[in-house]
């Protein structure tokens, strides 16, 4: 609501906490959406549908018009008219759709201009996903690319350092400089980066581990790397965030 999205209509499922309902009532009101109170019974028939599990919608869902995607080449125009030193995140094999949406909610956060993700192969850009980035799929451009690799290419070739992500490296994400135009591509936490991807990689980067497990999350991993290089880049007038369940 708050990005202005196309919604077509907000089920609320009757008996949902009043506390935070009313705000979203008030919102929709002012921005035309349609509010309609579903019983328990059709609001967890939508919730199946959707494949969300039970009471993962915490009581609201709303249907809205599926993400629309750029080329890449339209997506490298489109960042480079913001700012010389733009950031793009590339997405290379995420089969989570959880996973999928926590990596470009951190994306956007770390104020990235845009993510790249696979058109097959990958998490579909679907309700778990868009649930999951809490939003930022309003904010932030997506490009899908038939051939990942020839994207990487591409964007190396429109002026930026591809930056990947691997356990294996030897350089420390803290070590590398992000200061201009930068692509952070992020593997699967098995297979990790394609070697087709990664041979176009300038540099790989690695995030020490301390414990026994040598290994986070691929949305973790990329939080981590993505807050690295806003701090790098930061002036020191950001805005600071909390964060959320």
């Amino acid at each position: 609501l708050k990005a202005g999205r196309a919604i077509e209509k907000i089920y609320i499922r009757y008996g949902a906490e009043e506390r935070f309902v009313a705000a979203i009532r008030r919102e929709a009101g002012q921005r035309g959406v349609p509010c309609t109170t579903a019983d328990r019974r059709k609001f967890a028939a939508l919730e199946r549908e959707l494949r969300s599990g039970p009471n993962a919608a915490q009581g609201v869902i709303a249907t809205i018009v599926p993400v629309t995607a750029l080329s890449v080449t339209d997506l490298i125009d489109r960042v480079y008219q913001a700012s010389d030193t733009p950031l793009l995140v590339l997405i290379d094999g995420i089969s989570d759709p959880h996973n999928l949406g926590a990596i470009v909610r951190s994306a956007e956060c770390a104020g990235a201009a845009g993510v790249v993700v696979p058109e097959r192969g990958g998490a579909p850009l679907a309700s778990i996903a868009m649930k999951a980035a809490a939003g930022a799929f309003e904010h932030i451009a997506i490009a899908r690319s038939g051939n990942l690799a020839k994207a990487a290419l591409d964007i190396r070739q429109a002026g930026f350092m591809l930056v990947g992500t691997s356990d294996r490296a030897d350089r420390r994400y803290t070590d590398q400089t992000y200061d201009g135009a930068t692509a952070l591509v992020i593997g699967s936490e098995g297979a990790g980066i394609h070697p087709d991807i990664r041979r176009h990689c300038e540099a790989l980067v690695s995030i020490p581990m301390a414990g026994k497990i040598t290994s986070l999350n691929a949305s973790v991993a990329a939080g981590v790397v993505l807050f690295e290089i806003a701090r790098q880049r930061s002036d020191g007038e950001g805005s600071s965030g909390g964060a959320e369940e």
